[in-house]
C-alpha cells in the first residue's frame, strides 16, 4: 500500500531507520513512506581502504544515500555496514526531497550514535 502525500505533515516526518548487529557487522534499514528496498550498499575495508558496493533495484533512486550512509557507518564502526534503504511517497514535490534527504540522515545519524555507545 502506497502512502500518499500530505502537505499538512513534514516530508520525511515517518522515515525509520532501525539498526541490526549482524555478529561483529551491523546492518542498517531506512524506510519511509511506502517501505521497499530500493538500494543496498554495503562498505567494508580492503587493503586499508573503505570500500562500497551498491545495488540498486531499476527504477530507484536511494543508491546515493544508501551508500553514503554505509561508507559512514562503516567508518565510525570500523565494521562491515550494509544499509537497505527504501523511502518513496506518491506525489511528493521536488523541493520537498532535500527535506526527505535531511530528515534521513539526522534519523540515520540518531541510531548510528545509539549503537556507537
Amino acid at each position: 500500500m502506497s502512502e500518499t502525500y500530505n502537505e499538512a505533515v513534514l516530508p520525511g516526518a515517518d522515515i525509520r531507520v532501525e539498526a541490526i548487529r549482524q555478529g561483529r557487522d551491523w546492518l542498517f534499514l531506512v524506510s519511509g513512506g511506502d517501505a521497499h528496498i530500493g538500494a543496498v550498499s554495503t562498505s567494508w575495508i580492503e587493503a586499508g581502504q573503505w570500500k562500497v558496493a551498491t545495488h540498486t533495484v531499476p527504477g530507484h533512486r536511494e543508491d546515493e544515500l544508501s551508500a553514503a550512509m554505509a561508507l559512514h557507518a562503516a567508518e565510525a564502526l570500523g565494521t562491515t555496514v550494509t544499509v537497505a534503504a527504501g523511502i518513496h511517497y506518491d506525489k511528493l514535490r521536488k523541493e520537498d526531497i532535500a527535506e526527505v534527504v535531511e530528515q534521513a540522515w539526522r534519523r540515520f545519524t540518531i541510531e548510528l550514535d545509539r549503537v556507537s555507545r
